[in-house]
């Protein structure tokens, strides 16, 4: 779905600019998005997990790869966190409060798309909140299913080793296998710093932010 979106410049200010999302993909353009992982913690019964989303087939970027938990672009004049508390609830039906949400700093992210190339800087953020496949419902546009990684596997996952996850959708499990290969490309690094974030946050300890 096309929106328009506030144009940055190469530092992430805003220019005053106006542009709709696929013209800014088309031209590289600068603008913000929203990033949410979410992880839950070690319960009796297992964990702790990493969360990611699969992609819906009919998305014009990156179809039926994996991603981020949850990802949108912020409307042009919408607050950062209100546009990311916005999408957690379109995409995954969660209810989230601001104060739910640890900060993990700003990701500049450049990458070629089909339509030209995406210029991003991602406010990224970790929500801690147990799930359950009941939990959930998922915008069909956006999200085809949710998986469910072992915090523990994420690593090997990203020195590719292939690892058994739990996908979710329509309030169904089914066990999948995870490659590195199914994400969305160039994001090997970039998952295994959120694990690694979301361990030191479950942990009691404070997360490396992007600065």
């Amino acid at each position: 779905m096309d929106e328009k979106i506030d144009v940055l410049d190469a530092r992430g200010f805003v220019t005053g600019e106006v542009a709709w999302k696929s013209e800014a993909h088309r031209l590289g353009l600068w603008h913000r998005c929203s990033h949410c992982w979410i992880a839950s913690p070690e319960t009796s019964s297992g964990g702790p997990y990493l969360f990611v989303q699969r992609r819906a087939v009919g998305k014009e970027t990156w179809p039926d790869r994996l991603d981020v938990s949850v990802g949108g672009h912020i409307g042009a004049g919408e607050e950062t966190l209100e546009g990311g508390l916005r999408e957690i609830e379109e995409e995954l039906g969660l209810q989230v409060a601001a104060g739910d949400l640890v900060s993990l700093g700003t990701r500049r992210a450049e990458l070629e798309i089909p339509a030209g190339i995406d210029c991003e800087f991602q406010e990224v953020f970790l929500l801690v909140r147990s799930l359950s496949p009941e939990d959930l419902r998922l915008q069909k546009e956006e999200v085809a299913a949710v998986a469910r990684l072992r915090l523990d596997d994420v690593e090997a996952l990203c020195e590719g080793s292939e690892v058994p996850a739990e996908e979710w959708t329509g309030g169904k499990t089914s066990s999948i296998s995870v490659r590195l290969a199914d994400f969305v490309p160039g994001e090997d690094g970039y998952l295994l710093w959120a694990a690694r974030a979301a361990r030191n946050v479950l942990d009691g300890k404070r997360p490396d932010a992007f600065s």
